[in-house]
């Protein structure tokens, strides 16, 4: 019984503070992020996306993205950034513990056009009950809806 009225106590000394708290966080704005303004794609180019969805599970890698054999930037999680490149046939990798043959795409770019390119981590393939994992990264190309909701999720940068 005693127990049962220390807890109503505390819970009615509490209750002040503990709506003050509540009521201070509601009215915290979540701050949008600014849409990320971008220059059209010029008549002879095309525009690569990459990025990379954050989930807590992942590597922390930062694993290099290439198209025919040059470095283009760097896939940190959460975050994504475009290349625009002349019109052509390109092979897209990612630099990667496991070397897979479906880690890589080809891909064949009109002027004007844009592709949508994920670079997907499987922190599991590599990896041992006490923690210890290794980045396997894949080259995913995404439809333009799902890539859009993707891209949402993460933050723009440069690539660098």
């Amino acid at each position: 019984m005693s127990v049962l009225l220390f807890t109503y106590q505390v819970c009615r000394c509490c209750a002040p503070i503990a709506f003050a708290m509540l009521a201070a966080a509601c009215s915290i704005k979540a701050e949008a992020q600014a849409p990320v303004r971008v220059t059209p794609v010029a008549a002879s180019q095309a525009r690569v996306w990459f990025y990379r969805v954050f989930f807590p599970e992942d590597t922390g890698g930062m694993p290099a993205v290439a198209m025919n054999g040059k470095t283009v930037g760097y896939a940190r999680a959460g975050w994504s950034f475009y290349r625009d490149v002349p019109a052509g046939a390109y092979h897209v990798t990612v630099e990667s513990f496991i070397q897979d043959p479906s880690q890589a795409k080809d891909i064949v770019l009109a002027p004007g056009q844009q592709i949508d390119l994920a670079i997907q981590s499987d922190p599991g393939w590599i990896s041992n009950l006490g923690g210890f994992r290794r980045g396997t990264y894949y080259v995913g190309i995404e439809p333009a809806r799902i890539a859009e909701i993707h891209l949402s999720q993460t933050q723009f940068g440069d690539g660098y």
